[in-house]
């Protein structure tokens, strides 16, 4: 049932505590967080809408549910927005490609953090109802939605940058692991 205490409150308040870092990350670093280039390709744009608008959707009828879950569920949504916000801290420090920082350890290290939220909202609002488990299957999108979104990026940066982002590719892994320098060996990428 919609209302007034429901998971949209939560889903709303991540982004109203990050886009204002993200703003601030942009201007301290003098270029947008996403290429130009990259988000005007319509076939990026429409699946984009269609993730935030769903998500908003159907967390207005998700009620937050206080029991077992909702404070494990409340620290991993914040685990999420603080690495969101890392994420946007390094951006702020790196002209050009972003390598160093948080992204030496992972290249999509803001998907990785948008999920944990929304897995974290998964748990606040899970009660077993049609509403949750269609949040659930939001996360599962979400998942799905990013890696694609990833593989369209990785093409795009791989043209943009050449070299410099087939090195930074063989060295740091897509999502999480051990990241490989001059001094260690293999990549543990997940």
């Amino acid at each position: 049932m919609l209302g007034i205490f429901n998971l949209w409150m939560f889903y709303v308040g991540g982004y109203a505590i990050v886009y204002p870092l993200r703003i601030w990350a942009e201007k301290k670093r003098g270029m947008p967080f996403e290429d130009p280039e990259l988000t005007a390709q319509r076939k990026l744009m429409i699946p984009a809408a269609v993730w935030m608008i769903s998500g908003l959707l159907i967390s207005l009828f998700v009620p937050i549910d206080f029991g077992i879950l909702f404070y494990p569920g409340l620290v991993v949504a914040i685990v999420g927005l603080i690495l969101v916000a890392i994420v946007f801290h390094s951006f702020a420090k790196q002209p050009g490609l972003a390598v160093s920082g948080i992204q030496r350890y992972s290249r999509n290290p803001n998907y990785i953090g948008w999920t944990i939220y929304f897995l974290g909202l998964t748990l606040i609002g899970w009660t077993g109802s049609i509403w949750s488990i269609l949040f659930l299957c939001y996360l599962i999108y979400t998942a799905v939605y990013l890696h694609w979104n990833v593989l369209h990026e990785e093409v795009f940066l791989a043209n943009k940058y050449g070299d410099s982002y087939t090195d930074y590719l063989e060295r740091t892994p897509r999502y999480f692991g051990r990241s490989t320098d001059a001094k260690t060996q293999g990549n543990q990428e997940v």
